[in-house]
Formats: C-alpha cells, sequence, structure tokens
C-alpha cells in the first residue's frame, strides 16, 4: 500500500507502522506544558503548607497534597497531511491551542505557533495551494472556516456570522473547501440556545461563490469529502434539537425530588466541611470515588459514552460508540444518496478509492470492490485519516 492510517483516541495520536500495528506519537511540547504546570502546582503547595497544618489535621494535607499533582489535560484534536509523508496536528492544553509538525521517519516535532485566543481543529492540507484549511473556534461559542500558510501564526478566517462551519476539505484541482454549516439562535443572555441541522456547503475562492450541496431537515450531514471519483461522501445522523417537549410527568417528578435533592445538598455541603478539616467523610462505608462520565467531541458535539444503549456497549470486542442509524453515505451525480456503511463515527477517503473509518471502537479498511477488513482495536476513537508516505518509501512497498 502507498498510504499508512493515523487515528486519534483519548486525545492521543497513533501511527500505523505496518498492516496491524501501531504506535503512539508523544508531544515533546504538551508533556513539557504538563510538567511545568505540575512544578508550579507542587510550588504553591508547599508554599502553603504551613499555614495548612495549623487549621487541619495530616490525613486531610495529605489529601490536598495529592489532589495538586493532577496532570494539565493535553489533547491532540486534530491531524492531517503535510508533505513528504510528514503530519500537520493540532494540540489543546487547558486554555491554549498549538499546531505542529510532525516527521515520523525523524520522530521530530515542530511547534509553527501557539495561542491563548482561539482554538483551531479539523485540519485539512492542500500541497497545491500549500495551505491549511481548518475551523477556528472563539470563547463566544462561534466557530469559522480558516485558512493559513504553513509558515504563518494566525489563520484568516474566511467565512463568518452566527453559525458553526465545522471539517472543511479541500476539492481536489480546485481553489474550493467543502464543510459542514449550521446556524445558531441564542437566548436573552447571549448564549447558544439552538441549531439548525447541518448542511453541506461548497465555497469556491476563485468565483467567490457559496453553493449548498446537500441538506436534509431531518438529519445533520457530517464531514463532506469529495472523492477521487467526483462523488459527495459525508455522515448521515439523526437531527436532534437542543429544545425538547414539554413533559408534565417529568415536571411533577420533579417537584416531588425537590426535598430530597434539597436534603442531599445540605448533606454534602457538611460532609465537604467535615472532609476538609478531619480529613474522613461523614459516611465512610460504601462510599465510592466519582467517575467522571466519559465523553468525547464528534462534529461540533459531545458525545455522552455513559449513555451508549447497552446492546452496543456488549457488541464484540469492537463496540460500536454510534448507532447504525449514522450512516456513511455516498452521493450519486442524481442526488441519490448511496448507503456505505453503519454506525460510523468517522473516515477518511484514500487517492485510490479505498476507504478508513472507524465506529468508535475499531478500524476497518472498504476497497473500491466492496471488500470490508479490520485493521486495528482501540477505545474511544476519535478520528481517523490517511498518511502518504514519502516517495522513496512508497516504492519500496
Amino acid at each position: 500500500m502507498s498510504f499508512q492510517l493515523a487515528y486519534l483516541a483519548r486525545g492521543k495520536l497513533y501511527l500505523q507502522q505496518n498492516e496491524n500495528r501501531f504506535r503512539e506519537i508523544h508531544s515533546e511540547f504538551g508533556q513539557s506544558i504538563q510538567r511545568q504546570r505540575l512544578q508550579v502546582q507542587r510550588q504553591r503547595a508547599w508554599k502553603d503548607r504551613g499555614i495548612r497544618s495549623m487549621i487541619m489535621p495530616p490525613e486531610a494535607i495529605a489529601e490536598q497534597d495529592r489532589q495538586a499533582e493532577a496532570v494539565t489535560p493535553v489533547a491532540i484534536t486534530s491531524l492531517c497531511n503535510s508533505p513528504e509523508g510528514k503530519l500537520f496536528y493540532a494540540l489543546e492544553a487547558e486554555d491554549m491551542g498549538a499546531l505542529f509538525r510532525f516527521d515520523p521517519g525523524r520522530d521530530r516535532e515542530d511547534r509553527l505557533f501557539h495561542n491563548a485566543n482561539f482554538r483551531i481543529s479539523h485540519l485539512d492540507y492542500s500541497p497545491q495551494h500549500d495551505l491549511i484549511a481548518c475551523t477556528k473556534t472563539y470563547p463566544t461559542g462561534i466557530v469559522n472556516i480558516a485558512t493559513l500558510s504553513p509558515n504563518s501564526v494566525r489563520p484568516n478566517d474566511i467565512t463568518e456570522g452566527d453559525s458553526i462551519d465545522l471539517a472543511p476539505r479541500w476539492l481536489p484541482k480546485e481553489k474550493a473547501v467543502v464543510y459542514q454549516s449550521a446556524g445558531v439562535s441564542r437566548n436573552s443572555q447571549g448564549f447558544v440556545s439552538d441549531r439548525t441541522p447541518f448542511s453541506i456547503e461548497k465555497l469556491d475562492f476563485a468565483q467567490q461563490d457559496l453553493t449548498s450541496l446537500a441538506q436534509d431537515p431531518k438529519s445533520d450531514l457530517l464531514g463532506p469529502q469529495i472523492g477521487s471519483d467526483g462523488l459527495l461522501y459525508y455522515i448521515r445522523r439523526p437531527y436532534k434539537s437542543f429544545h425538547h417537549s414539554f413533559s408534565f410527568w417529568k415536571f411533577f417528578k420533579d417537584i416531588l425530588l425537590i426535598p430530597f435533592r434539597l436534603a442531599f445538598a445540605i448533606f454534602q455541603f457538611f460532609n465537604m466541611f467535615a472532609q476538609g478539616l478531619t480529613g474522613k467523610p461523614l459516611i465512610a462505608a460504601g462510599t465510592k470515588q466519582r467517575v467522571e462520565p466519559k465523553r468525547i467531541k464528534i462534529w461540533g458535539d459531545w458525545l455522552n459514552l455513559d449513555k451508549l444503549p447497552k446492546k452496543h456497549a456488549e457488541d464484540g470486542d469492537a463496540p460500536p460508540l454510534v448507532p447504525a442509524t449514522w450512516e456513511l453515505v455516498r452521493q450519486g451525480r442524481q442526488g441519490t444518496p448511496e448507503v456505505l456503511a453503519k454506525s460510523v463515527l468517522a473516515y477518511d477517503l484514500a487517492k485510490d478509492g479505498t476507504i478508513a473509518y472507524t465506529n468508535g471502537s475499531g478500524i476497518f479498511l472498504l476497497s473500491p470492490q466492496g471488500k470490508r477488513e479490520r485493521v486495528a482495536i482501540d477505545r474511544f476513537i476519535e478520528a481517523i485519516t490517511f498518511v502518504d508516505l514519502p516517495r522513496e518509501e512508497s516504492d519500496r512497498q
């Protein structure tokens, strides 16, 4: 094969080494951020230790010191091809975002820029134009499509307005991108309260023209790509509004639970006070450590993995993280959609027509002849991409 696969899972990057083996790529910059912030946390905890020792027992101080050892979360959020078999990837660490170029042959990471004012993601590089298309997220919740040169330090917005524009992909041999877009509505406080279904738009830079390629009032159309066959590919999933219809039973149940929730809140207040003062909770028996729900962000929305149907969680060694209603679709020249695979969370297209897709737990290849093959299993796979090999390595294979 003349390509490799790379994927993201749990904020980590994995690169294919041979047919069925992947290795994790560690970000030196991300690890240095974690070391620096952990050192700052330890210094602050040590400075406060004398004051705490006068008002708190040793057990409580030890517990606070363990909490101060928390590692700063660092996540790689997007990746794409770079010339000569290299990779671009975006990284997030708390309030900061950064862009890197990685050379797998030399295991070298080059930081292109980092910034605390915005985050970039959904990268796609065009060697023809030497430009990266990406999304640019602002603190207001607005997400625009932007482009940047690999040598620049700030992306230039090319879409605007009160909308969520995601997943730009360059068209072959054209200075144009396709992307998914949804309008948003806001409440009286200015926060996003709802959005429309994602549709697929084409932005032509040369003609300065915006064209709608596909839309469905009942479905979100996600991650559009134009294949080497000139056809449009995307993921189709049912659209769900943020607003829910009024339920009298739910309203009545909430009224009945008010005394119990109030009592629980009062207990938790005194429980936290006792734990901070003595290092022990009011009731130790049966107390379990709180486990944060597992969530991954897919196509602009958070997917709560704790709420998956039980049948998905028990489906073999590569259970789908999304239901069968998430379909990979190819839209024919007459506009008729053709379903290629079900339970598809993310996918990518190769130049020879091969499709790689994931259901969140397994990675599958679908050949142009329709042959399906599973090549990897992992937990919480978020994205997948083909990586072009350098010319000399491609010739050897």
